[in-house]
């Protein structure tokens, strides 16, 4: 029975976090793209127009400047296409963690709103049992106190009637009977005391169940919740993990291009009739 609950209490955790990562926005990009840098460009238009000047007879010397040259923009645009990933990341990471902090603020915030109504509750329940054994206690107490006022008023009449005998045997009867009275009066106060006792009793024990279950519910809200929050985290640290590497895909494809294009410059240098 405890597993089937425990499983139940998962599946609802598991349907609660579907439905926030349903509703959560994909990340999103900001950085721009490296074809739109001027590092890129420069180093494209130069590869082009070292294709352009493929037939024009240059030096040694000037081919050597024009590879130095190749190298340096192509080193520019690769720092750039780094540059630009780094930025991506950074961004991705950031968005992750504001899209994990605002789903866990609401999981933090629903659990707060459960804890609340919990903690009223078990007031409620507190202050019923409370007012259900001020009413026996005042009930308990009202009894023994009249039951002492009627036996006080019995021994004043006792009493009188002694101060009318004369001395002797009647009035030691009388004496007697006073004495018995006030043995009732010690018996009640006595009985009195022990019914609060019982009673004070029997509220605790009511109220220690009611705290309990209280202490266990919210211990079961917490726990549900920080596993809605692990779950958020997992699930937004997986999605950065998959778009940081997607964007290194990406600054590879991007080197290996400019790595391309620099042989095609190189090329073209190579391809340059030599002036002498």
């Amino acid at each position: 029975m405890a597993d089937r609950r425990r499983t139940s209490a998962l599946l609802l955790i598991g349907a609660a976090v579907a439905a926030l990562l349903l509703a959560a926005p994909a990340l999103a990009i900001k950085a721009p793209s490296l074809a739109s840098s001027g590092q890129y460009k420069a180093f494209v238009e130069y590869v082009k127009k070292m294709e352009e000047r493929s037939s024009q007879p240059t030096s040694g010397e000037t081919k050597n400047k024009f590879e130095a040259k190749l190298t340096a923009k192509k080193t520019a645009a690769a720092h750039k296409a780094n540059a630009l990933f780094h930025r991506a990341a950074d961004e991705a990471k950031a968005e992750a963690n504001e899209a994990a902090k605002e789903q866990v603020e609401g999981v933090r915030a629903k659990e707060g709103k459960k804890l609340e109504a919990l903690k009223a509750e078990t007031a409620g329940k507190l202050e019923r049992l409370e007012a259900e054994f001020q009413t026996k206690f005042e009930r308990m107490e009202n009894g023994h106190r009249n039951r002492e006022g009627a036996l006080k008023e019995q021994i004043r009449g006792l009493r009188a009637q002694k101060s009318q005998k004369p001395p002797g045997t009647p009035k030691e009867k009388i004496q007697e009977h006073i004495e018995k009275v006030q043995g009732e009066i010690a018996a009640n106060r006595e009985d009195e005391k022990e019914r609060r006792a019982q009673l004070k009793s029997g509220v605790e024990k009511k109220r220690v169940p009611i705290e309990e279950a209280a202490k266990a519910e919210e211990v079961a809200i917490g726990e549900k919740a920080e596993e809605t929050v692990r779950k958020i985290d997992k699930h937004w640290a997986k999605s950065y993990e998959e778009k940081k590497a997607a964007l290194n895909s990406t600054r590879e494809n991007r080197l290996g291009y400019l790595e391309s294009k620099l042989e095609q410059g190189r090329a073209a240098v190579a391809a340059m009739p030599s002036s002498g």
